[in-house]
């Protein structure tokens, strides 16, 4: 009988994590079956460690012209790292998706390791992380933002499950854990750094009421601990040079404001439709409600059990005070601050992670089987989706890419940002919210070893490399452009007789107009 149960247990075991795996290279189908990973920013990201790694290489000298580097401890760093180092041993877009295998599986871990550390009845509710592989932040290409979100929610778990037995080998991982939050974006290393004293301080308020045992000291250092992270914190807000100077921040922006908010009605109804769930179009959009119907009877029914069982006041009850304070923080923060912006998106994917923390699991097997199989129908429903518009945008973005053969090694090449319409494409059609061509002319670069004038990220003082000499967005002092690129052109639009006398049309599909410099 014993025997018999052994085997049992082991084949239950060894079938979960064939499920587990499987789930996982499905959800790799979107990175590896296509050749462009369709996001906003992403390539911008890797256009830039393009240039850190060619920077001492005597042929790319107009980088010198432009830029100036920026090596300080700013957050944002972890992707640079892993480009700069890829770059030397594979080519551009093979180093792109294999970071965003990375970010792609980190989230269902993270949930797991979240949710075990809390209850290991708990981690039922953990394949919603694939549900949040494919994400709008991750789609809008804040590959740094996209893996420190799973270092938080590791973060998190991890000090759960150490909380009564912190040694110093704890101390260490959980410091390392909230280094690599920081180097990867601020924003979850705050939620982080927060959650930690938050979580510790009520703790040690328990543990003052038995203050005889000697408890509450040990609870007490734990924030002697964080002193390391509590002195980034400070320090890197100190020398936010917007923070300073946010009139040289609006001059530099051409007089836009410095923090800007969305209607509450906007927020209510990004809310509303499981916002981070939502991209490209509104066919995800029925998945985020069913999602949301689902969340809902969660809640209710732990609320319920829990009102029934005197358990409310509970210490995994802080998992639904923290919900409740992002909440509160998504309606009230703006959504720019300075540069820093898609300030709500980025605290509304935090909510449904952290409460889980809080839920209780039905007791009833059939309830649980009905639970998972609903999630795993809206995890695939929401990846076949994104396979499908992954399918269209490619041929989209193979046409966008199409002249950059036609580029000289080492040229300047832009844009054109007011003739051009960027979330119109034949293949996909109407694009929502974010364009993958919007920076899309770093794909010419990285081909040629060329300069583009488009580049956003050295405007900021959190990148690697800064503007100099004049040259700005869109502004390049030191001479002409030599290929200038229109994609889906608004139609008559003065622009394109403008540069008619100093440019030719030398390559022209149905979407895409190249101009070389006559």
């Amino acid at each position: 009988m014993i025997k018999w149960r052994f085997k049992t247990g082991w084949l239950q075991q060894y079938r979960s994590i064939l499920s587990v795996g499987l789930v996982c290279l499905l959800h790799l189908i979107p990175i590896w079956c296509f050749t462009f990973i369709p996001t906003q920013d992403g390539i911008s990201h890797l256009y830039n460690a393009y240039i850190l790694k060619q920077w001492h290489q005597p042929e790319f000298a107009k980088f010198h012209q432009v830029y100036n580097l920026n090596l300080t401890f700013f957050p944002n760093w972890t992707n640079y790292a892993f480009f700069y180092l890829a770059l030397h041993i594979l080519p551009p877009l093979m180093a792109e998706k294999i970071y965003v295998t990375v970010c792609v599986l980190l989230f269902p871990f993270s949930f797991y390791y979240l949710l075990s550390a809390i209850d290991k009845h708990r981690r039922i509710y953990a394949w919603l992380g694939f549900l949040y592989s494919y994400n709008y932040l991750m789609q809008m290409g804040f590959y740094n933002f996209t893996i420190a979100a799973p270092f938080c929610l590791i973060g998190i778990g991890y000090w759960w499950k150490h909380k009564a037995h912190f040694g110093l080998g704890q101390v260490a991982m959980l410091n390392l854990l909230l280094l690599a939050t920081y180097f990867s974006h601020f924003g979850p290393f705050v939620l982080l750094l927060f959650t930690l004293s938050f979580f510790s301080g009520v703790d040690l308020l328990i543990s003052l009421s038995n203050w005889r045992d000697g408890e509450w000291r040990k609870r007490l250092s734990f924030f002697g601990y964080l002193l390391p992270a509590y002195f980034i914190l400070i320090n890197t807000h100190l020398t936010n040079p917007e923070a300073r100077d946010q009139a040289s921040w609006i001059a530099k922006h051409n007089g836009a404001q410095f923090s800007h908010y969305k209607s509450l009605t906007t927020l209510w109804t990004n809310f509303m439709q499981a916002e981070p769930l939502v991209y490209f179009n509104d066919s995800y959009l029925p998945i985020s409600k069913i999602l949301l119907v689902l969340v809902g009877l969660c809640l209710t029914w732990t609320i319920v059990v829990r009102i029934r069982q005197k358990q409310i006041f509970q210490l995994d009850s802080l998992f639904l005070v923290l919900v409740l304070l992002l909440t509160v923080l998504y309606f009230k923060l703006p959504w720019r601050y300075g540069s820093p912006a898609w300030i709500n998106p980025r605290i509304n994917l935090f909510i449904l992670p952290i409460l889980l923390g809080w839920f209780l699991v039905p007791n009833r097997l059939w309830v649980k089987r009905v639970m998972v199989g609903l999630v795993l129908m809206l995890t695939f429903w929401h990846l076949g989706l994104t396979i499908r518009d992954y399918h269209r945008l490619n041929k989209d973005m193979k046409e966008f890419m199409s002249g950059a053969r036609l580029i000289k090694p080492h040229s300047v090449i832009s844009i054109l940002d007011q003739a051009t319409d960027f979330r119109e494409t034949d293949h996909h059609g109407s694009i929502r919210d974010l364009s993958p061509f919007y920076h899309g002319l770093c794909y010419y670069a990285l081909q040629t070893g060329s300069l583009y004038i488009g580049n956003y990220e050295p405007k900021y003082h959190y990148f690697p490399l800064h503007y100099k000499n004049g040259n700005w967005k869109f502004r390049y002092v030191h001479g002409q452009i030599d290929y200038l690129v229109a994609w889906h052109e608004k139609a008559n639009h003065p622009t394109l007789k403008e540069i008619e006398q100093d440019y030719q049309l030398i390559y022209q599909t149905k979407q895409l107009k190249l101009y070389q410099h006559r």
